[in-house]
């Protein structure tokens, strides 16, 4: 006789001992393997999300940008407010050559929350990629005033 949600029970355990596997094979470095296991991870309403951006991530770090844009636009289908994905989705279109697409969102980022200072250091890398050399400047002088304690002396 079987004990109700027992299946349940079942599969979400799998689903963290996959993501489990997952930040350990991260750890060593094996990020192929580790999306695979963070993909087993995904059925799991609980750490699906936290799964997912883990795949964006490290398909971004392999130079998978395709999978990365992909696991990073399904999480803003969910919450088209989560900063962490709107921000890794810009660095991924600069990254991958649609730069002027990662600078319209860099910029939207920065007008948003222009004392981030994660999104404020993506922001001037973008205007640099886009060959915006006199705005990057501006916006690196603002930057240093922001953040003094940032700048190498």
């Amino acid at each position: 006789m079987a004990i109700p949600f027992e299946a349940e029970a079942r599969r979400n355990n799998e689903a963290v001992l996959a993501y489990q596997e997952g930040k350990r094979l991260e750890g060593e470095g094996k990020y192929e393997l580790a999306i695979s296991s963070y993909t087993e991870a995904l059925p799991y309403p609980k750490i699906h999300d936290a799964a997912l951006y883990k795949i964006g991530r490290l398909s971004s770090l392999s130079g998978d940008w395709e999978r990365a844009e992909g696991a990073f636009m399904e999480l803003l289908l969910d919450d088209p407010d989560n900063t962490a994905a709107r921000q890794s989705l810009a660095y991924v279109w600069c990254q991958s050559g649609r730069e002027e697409e990662g600078l319209a969102a860099y910029r939207a980022l920065h007008e948003e929350k222009p004392h981030d200072e994660q999104i404020f250091q993506g922001y001037i890398k973008a205007l640099k990629m886009n060959g915006l050399d006199d705005e990057a400047e501006s916006e690196e002088a603002a930057f240093e005033d922001l953040f003094p304690h940032r700048i190498s002396k």
